[in-house]
């Protein structure tokens, strides 16, 4: 099963990856808040799980391998290439500082990339305690990056 989702992952990946080339202002940001919109619905079954919404817990390895993967796969240059902004479109919550801070936004990438990968940790050593304190790391640094980097929410 768990190479079902990881072939079925990797094959989305490749071709929602192909995307980014695209010079189309508008599919870029849609590519990308596809994106944002997948690593936060895989945030949301593995706390589902942990909350005990739900009793699926075999699958929050594979969700967490997902954002893993995700956010290593990410490009940061060519999902926010310069001409998709605010400036370049109405269609987007990027604020303008991604493109002027482009350093610290990797970083903020970067933050979130480990949070992923000690998530992935986490859960493969079984300790719902560990487990909810690295999800809850990993959320942080999504808020902290919606905070600086994303219009607030209407």
């Amino acid at each position: 099963m768990i190479k079902i989702i990881f072939s079925f992952v990797l094959l989305l990946s490749t071709s929602c990856y192909q995307l980014a080339y695209a010079n189309n202002t508008e599919d870029i940001i849609k590519y990308r808040k596809d994106i944002m919109k997948s690593l936060g619905n895989h945030i949301s079954i593995i706390a589902a799980n942990l909350k005990g919404k739900v009793d699926i817990n075999e699958d929050i390895l594979s969700h967490s391998k997902s954002i893993f993967l995700t956010l290593s796969s990410l490009n940061v240059d060519k999902t926010f290439p310069e001409n998709s902004g605010p400036n370049s479109s109405s269609n987007t919550k990027s604020l303008q500082n991604i493109w002027t801070e482009k350093d610290v936004f990797r970083n903020a990438m970067k933050d979130s990339l480990e949070k992923s990968k000690n998530l992935v940790l986490a859960i493969e050593s079984n300790n719902k305690e560990n487990i909810a304190k690295n999800l809850g790391a990993l959320g942080k640094t999504c808020g902290s990056c919606h905070k600086k980097f994303r219009k607030k929410k209407n």
